[in-house]
């Protein structure tokens, strides 16, 4: 039986739960959505994501700091209690300022007419989320107790789908009750966690270090990235409110719908991505560069080529996904999710990259990368999102089109300016080609695909739901086999070599 603090078993339990926990997170997202309406579940994701802009402005990269030191070497209890602090004093700011300092005129403005009774709520419920549970995450991630981590997070995501279910039964859904359930699940889901950790409790040594010394060691981390949270904080607001102000909540909707489903490609990105961090952190502690060399370019390849297939899979049905799963409410956001479909790909590129400059410790190439992106963004989002007439700078008034357009072509170039960096610094070669000849050939090949099965069957969906069926499940086994064989003839673009390709189908066989 394999060992549970193994790098290979860390990574299957994790792809699998997340995998599970993914599609779960998915059918919840639709209830929620189906219940709420679009106008509903845009004005919900423009809540919690005001105050997710809000928590990268206050946590200044002091997160990563944490997960960094962690993963380095055992910490103990003086280096838990000043992050644990440092969290209630952001919750505490922010909630001093939301229920007490603002003024109405300006809360009005910054939170587009929402009282301040539902965005108190909306603070505690991604506090709870984006923090707290985050945190725990990340000590049971540095311990490598991954087996335990995700079976909390399969817990909180089977009982969130219960209530959500029951809510919609109920006929009870609405944006307070959704968040009030955020709170329930993650409060009863840290308690538990503590419950599961605290054996490991004993082992830990006390650093010999004063609270002085583990400031100085936040300070020295976390100094770049402070300008990085205030740009990250307009970065991530200005999208979320211009979309909201300019193209109102339906508009909202239809965007985060599209996004949470193109969520699904990155649920491997998500699963390795804490054992990554662990991996490449204690491989450059050690100097262990050919480590560090190989885990980067198998797991960057893998991860883009990965989303590439499920991209290749999925966009050429991007107007039947909508029309099954959302119903004729979200039939116009279609194009949306066709485009938020390409975003995944690069986005587990820029991830991987990401962790690889946070965890190595390279905060300022981070920060000055992140910022020229995230500075350029904003007056892009203002051009696509603004009216045409009536405003001071005219824009396209493309909506929800026009955001997710945008998202889509600055990832692309982010990522690969962030790669271009990491290799320039690491002494390797810019990886670039594996891009151009494998994102294209999987999105064709998705598309060939449901042509071919087009002509011998009804796949456009007009006809009746077996047909369309039918339709899916043969373009799915053309796509599958396609993709096989381009496994086969060039591993190369996958990050593999020929010998893993066979030791794979032998493994298959046997």
């Amino acid at each position: 039986m394999l060992h549970s603090r193994s790098v290979k078993t860390r990574f299957l339990v994790s792809v699998g739960s997340n995998s599970i926990r993914g599609m779960i997170g998915f059918a919840s997202g639709l209830l929620i959505a189906r219940g709420l309406n679009p106008s509903g579940y845009g004005d919900l994701m423009f809540l919690l994501g005001s105050f997710v802009a809000i928590r990268s402005l206050l946590d200044m990269g002091s997160s990563s700091a944490f997960y960094t030191f962690m993963s380095r070497h055992v910490q103990g209890p003086r280096f838990y209690s000043f992050y644990f602090t440092w969290l209630v004093l952001q919750f505490v700011i922010t909630l001093l300022f939301v229920a007490l300092i603002i003024p109405d005129n300006i809360f009005a403005r910054v939170w587009l007419g929402h009282n301040r009774e539902i965005v108190l709520i909306t603070l505690l419920a991604a506090f709870m989320q984006q923090q707290v549970w985050q945190t725990v995450s990340q000590i049971g991630e540095s311990m490598r107790k991954t087996v335990k981590v995700q079976l909390l997070n399969l817990f909180i995501a089977i009982f969130y789908l219960a209530m959500v279910s029951l809510l919609l039964i109920l006929e009870s859904m609405s944006i307070e009750n959704i968040l009030f359930l955020m709170i329930v699940q993650y409060v009863l889901a840290t308690l538990l966690a503590y419950q599961f950790f605290r054996e490991d409790q004993a082992g830990f040594v006390e650093k010999d270090a004063t609270l002085k010394q583990i400031f100085q060691e936040y300070w020295v981390y976390c100094k770049p990235l402070i300008a990085l949270s205030l740009v990250s904080f307009l970065y991530d607001f200005a999208d979320k409110w211009m979309l909201q102000k300019f193209g109102g909540s339906t508009q909202q909707g239809y965007f985060q719908i599209a996004s949470q489903f193109s969520t699904v490609s990155l649920l491997a990105t998500t699963s390795i991505l804490s054992i990554f961090w662990k991996e490449i952190s204690n491989a450059l502690a050690k100097h262990d560069h050919a480590r560090v060399t190989m885990l980067y370019h198998k797991v960057s390849r893998g991860l883009v080529m990965l989303g590439a297939i499920i991209t290749g899979l999925l966009l050429p049905w991007a107007e039947q996904i909508v029309t099954v799963f959302l119903g004729p409410s979200y039939v116009q956001a279609w194009p949306v999710l066709a485009i938020m479909l390409l975003y995944p790909i690069h986005q587990s590129m820029g991830q991987i990259g990401g962790t690889m400059l946070l965890a190595g410790g390279h905060t300022h190439k981070y920060m000055v990368v992140s910022m020229m992106i995230m500075l350029v963004s904003v007056p892009f989002s203002y051009l696509m999102l603004a009216p045409a007439a009536g405003a001071l700078v005219p824009g396209l008034g493309m909506g929800a089109v026009g955001i997710a357009s945008k998202t889509v072509l600055l990832s692309i170039v982010a990522v690969n300016i962030q790669a271009l960096v990491i290799a320039r610094y690491s002494g390797w070669k810019f990886d670039w080609l594996y891009q151009v000849i494998g994102i294209p050939l999987m999105v064709g090949l998705g598309y060939l695909a449901k042509m071919f099965v087009g002509l011998l069957w009804n796949s456009d969906g007009t006809g009746n739901m077996t047909d369309l069926i039918i339709s899916v499940m043969l373009t799915f086994l053309v796509y599958g086999i396609s993709v096989t064989l381009v496994l086969w003839l060039l591993p190369w673009l996958f990050g593999m070599e020929r010998e893993e390709i066979e030791y794979l189908f032998r493994k298959s066989k046997s």
